[in-house]
């Protein structure tokens, strides 16, 4: 029998083994980072903490609440309104950046106010970034942006990464072993899904859907009865880590203890249990801390009156809209599946792999709960005041169900696959479009077809103030600025060296 250690191991070997696996990982990752979104508030909201947390040792954000509309306010001071694991998780790489800055004597990150009225800009009057009047807007130098763009390639762009490779493990699991039919299934999750949009920006929700499918991937993949404490303790720290991230995932952290409750036994949950209490008595001190109790968060203190009182009754929540449901699902305005075809068929794969036994290797109990996971942050966006998620591409805050969706690509790669790679095309497409236009979309209109692909059509390079790319920064315009990722990914073709895996190497994956 395996040791525990060597259980664990030996769940990650594909990881190790597979050179081009590690080859897309390492592209993917690349992808990501070849976006840079324009800072914007809900960014800037937790960029602020990072920046309180690092410059002052304090949770308020005062000298830089002026950069965000997302914000609290208690007494005389200012704090993030969001749930603070995206910019804990951002202090060791800005602190990294900020004191390299300060050893070598570069001045502070700078904001400047650019006036609406063009008279104060021609008298150079030009008002503090605290004194802001309506129409107003701030220009950030590169300083700023690089420090951003630094904190999120550290956080939300390599622990995407690792959401991605959780995912194709249990793909790999659940097709016997097929490494093509794997991959397909976590790039599809990966550059053909909102995911791909908020990956590329610092924000909890994609955070938060890599921290739930981690431990998800370790409950459903290791043997029962012999997985042990090291595993344990990472599924304790990767639900901890969902919730510090995002609130909502509370429901579902809970969720997946009690299937790992079952599927490895009580001592395996304990241990999931405290490694947790472990995260939510930093949550609770962070809490009481910046809003004076343990159980007040920052939406307890809303700074702006218009979202304030969104959020007086029950945060905003009510009873689910079906009319709203539907709009979450097929509007063009903030649809899932407009955005993204593919997730559609998904749908179709989640609802047959728990109820089919035909379906290759997939375990029932597993897809169950991946549905219900789906099912709970679609009901839970259809209850929400703000269900829009206001400035965003899709609906945001569903992003953490959508790797558990993408499971459902499973049974579609293995049954249709035609239609398989005609949907993910097409909604690749449209993902490299949302990802060059960045997740700000605009609270009006078609956020594709009167946001995203004009942005990416658009041939100048004023590029320093808005969200840009790679290939904007080396002075290529319009869709010419895709060119350098397009031929990175061409010229290593990644699954062109292996070709489909054998039915030997099958079985020996999966046996």
């Amino acid at each position: 029998m395996q040791t525990k250690v060597s259980q664990l191991g030996s769940l990650l070997e594909p990881l190790r083994a597979d050179t081009r696996l590690r080859k897309v990982a390492l592209l993917l990752l690349v992808t990501y980072a070849y976006f840079v979104p324009a800072p914007a508030w809900n960014e800037n909201s937790r960029f602020a903490l990072t920046r309180a947390l690092v410059e002052e040792q304090t949770t308020r954000i005062d000298s830089s609440h002026y950069t965000t509309g997302d914000k609290s306010r208690r007494g005389e001071h200012f704090y993030s309104d969001k749930a603070p694991g995206a910019s804990m998780l951002a202090v060791i790489p800005y602190a990294t950046y900020y004191w390299l800055r300060r050893a070598v004597g570069a001045p502070p990150l700078g904001v400047q106010v650019v006036p609406l009225d063009s008279l104060d800009t021609e008298a150079a009057r030009v008002p503090e970034p605290d004194a802001l009047e309506a129409g107003d807007r701030l220009r950030y130098d590169m300083a700023f942006r690089a420090g951003l763009y630094f904190s999120n390639l550290c956080t939300t762009v390599l622990v995407s990464v690792l959401g991605f490779a959780a995912l194709y493990l249990v793909a790999l699991r659940w097709l016997g072993g097929h490494r093509d039919h794997a991959l397909a299934v976590a790039l599809g999750y990966a550059l053909a899904t909102p995911a791909f949009v908020y990956s590329t920006a610092l924000y909890g929700h994609q955070l938060c859907a890599s921290f739930l499918i981690m431990p998800f991937a370790l409950i459903v993949l290791l043997e029962p009865g012999g997985s042990g404490r090291a595993a344990s303790l990472l599924v304790g720290v990767g639900l901890g880590l969902a919730v510090l991230c995002e609130y909502p995932a509370v429901v579902p952290a809970g969720a997946l203890t009690l299937y790992a409750a079952t599927r490895h036994g009580m001592r395996f949950a304990g241990t999931v249990v405290a490694v947790g209490s472990l995260f939510a008595i930093l949550l609770g001190t962070y809490h009481q801390v910046s809003f004076g109790g343990p159980l007040r968060t920052g939406y307890d203190f809303v700074y702006l009156p218009h979202f304030a009182e969104g959020m007086r009754v029950r945060y905003g929540l009510a009873l689910p809209d079906p009319q709203v449901l539907m709009q979450l699902m097929f509007g063009s305005y903030r649809g899932l599946f407009y955005v993204s075809p593919l997730l559609l068929v998904a749908t179709w794969g989640l609802m047959s792999g728990w109820r089919s036994s035909a379906v290759v290797r997939i375990d029932r109990v597993a897809m169950l709960m991946a549905a219900g996971v789906v099912a709970y942050y679609l009901i839970l966006n259809a209850s929400y005041y703000m269900w829009d998620g206001g400035a965003a591409f899709g609906p945001r805050h569903c992003v953490p169900m959508l790797p558990f969706l993408a499971l459902g690509l499973a049974p579609v790669i293995t049954y249709l696959p035609g239609v398989f790679w005609a949907l993910a095309a097409w909604s690749l497409a449209q993902g490299v479009a949302g990802a060059n236009a960045g997740p700000e979309m605009p609270q009006w209109g078609d956020p594709l077809w009167e946001h995203a692909w004009p942005e990416l059509m658009r041939s100048g390079l004023a590029w320093h103030h808005r969200t840009t790319n790679v290939g904007h920064m080396l002075g290529l315009p319009g869709p010419l600025s895709l060119v350098p990722l397009l031929a990175l990914w061409a010229w290593l073709r990644p699954w062109s060296q292996a070709g489909t895996s054998s039915e030997s190497e099958r079985k020996n994956e999966s046996g």
